[in-house]
């Protein structure tokens, strides 16, 4: 008898084989297409914006200039004065002594350097005269550089310059010319701030800075003659190619004309009193020179020594040498031994006394002279002549 069959059949049971083909397939697939996208694949990255702005790894951003605080006086005063103040080159031919010219075949080209400031917009700059030398020098060139952010050089010429008080006054021709602000020495006093303007071996427009150190300095520069009154003392840092250039206050107004320093010390320049430096240039540009007041008097001291080996009175004051004929004070009747003791009653003794009071006087003035001859008494009248 046969027994039937379930109506729901049990599932027979086998082991599942493992596949291979798919992960072989997936592997040449990423191989395939990695050929073809790659190649052509840009990849941008995107820093943080802090660093994106700066191109720096570290990130850092600089920000902007503050505006110059109330106690950057000096800074302040040198942008005030700074675009009127330019740098001067000299190149001019030189003929060299016997020997010199002899192994140099001719003449030789000096070239010096210094400054200048610019004191009106119709282009006149003042500076020393040991700057620029005498007007209508031959073989002569003077280039002119501004500081007024257009780096512009001008050829320049000297249209009056003063030995004796080392005055210069040089035309450029140019337009939108920054001119100076101009002090005075008048109220000065030492201690005062100060900033010194100019182009120190060759560091142009270098600015340095110190106070008034003293007034009324006279300076003596034997050899080259010069007799300097009444200078500026300041302790600003002054070197070759300062010469010419500004010494100003803290408003940023220009006192002074850098001129000299003692070269035995340090912390010891010398300006002229920008007061003098107008002064003179104002006659230089009238005149082409400046004129001087003079009583046409040759003198020297009295000495002990000197009245009694001549036979003069040992008396102070100052003796008339030999006379030009024509001069204002063998006009006067002044004769040689004469010795003068007094002018306009202001006593006399010594020559220095005599000059500096001689430069005080006025061209067409009279004075009154008092004098001893032998010994007599007396008195003569001089009208003030101009020095040749």
């Amino acid at each position: 008898m046969n027994r039937p069959l379930p109506e729901t059949a049990p599932t027979p049971s086998y082991t599942k084989r493992r596949s291979y083909w798919k992960p072989v397939l997936l592997i040449f697939g990423a191989f395939f297409l990695g050929g073809l996208v790659l190649p052509n694949l840009q990849i941008r990255w995107k820093e943080p914006e802090s660093k994106a702005d700066t191109g720096s790894i570290l990130g850092v951003k600089p920000e902007a200039a503050a505006p110059l605080a109330e106690s950057e006086m000096y800074a302040r005063a040198a942008q005030i004065a700074g675009p009127a103040i330019v740098k001067i080159d000299l190149q001019q031919n030189v003929v060299p002594d016997i020997m010199n010219e002899w192994m140099s075949g001719g003449t030789q080209v000096q070239k010096s350097e210094g400054s200048g400031i610019i004191i009106n917009t119709n282009g006149d700059i003042l500076t020393n005269e040991h700057v620029v030398g005498a007007v209508n020098e031959a073989g002569k060139q003077i280039s002119v550089t501004l500081n007024d952010g257009t780096g512009r050089k001008l050829p320049g010429t000297v249209i009056g310059a003063d030995h004796q008080t080392d005055v210069a006054l040089v035309h450029i021709d140019a337009a939108n010319l920054h001119a100076a602000r101009i002090g005075t020495v008048k109220g000065l006093v030492p201690g005062q701030l100060a900033v010194a303007i100019g182009n120190p071996l060759g560091f142009q427009f270098t600015v340095t800075h110190g106070v008034v150190s003293a007034l009324g300095r006279p300076i003596s520069e034997g050899t080259e003659g010069r007799v300097y009154e009444n200078l500026i003392q300041t302790d600003c840092a002054i070197n070759p190619g300062n010469s010419g250039g500004a010494l100003v206050n803290i408003q940023g107004q220009v006192i002074g004309i850098n001129t000299i320093v003692a070269s035995r010390a340090q912390g010891i320049g010398f300006a002229i009193p920008i007061d003098t430096a107008l002064r003179v240039a104002e006659e230089l540009k009238r005149y082409g020179r400046v004129k001087r007041p003079s009583l046409g008097l040759m003198v020297m001291t009295n000495t002990s020594a000197f009245a009694n080996y001549y036979n003069l009175p040992n008396i102070a004051g100052v003796v008339a040498l030999p006379l030009a004929g024509n001069s204002p004070g063998a006009e006067a009747g002044i004769r040689r031994g004469d010795i003068l003791t007094r002018v306009n009653g202001q006593a006399i003794r010594s020559e220095e006394e005599y000059k500096a009071i001689e430069r005080k006087l006025t061209i067409g003035q009279k004075v009154t002279v008092e004098l001893m001859r032998g010994d007599q008494s007396g008195k003569a009248t001089i009208t003030v002549g101009e020095a040749p």
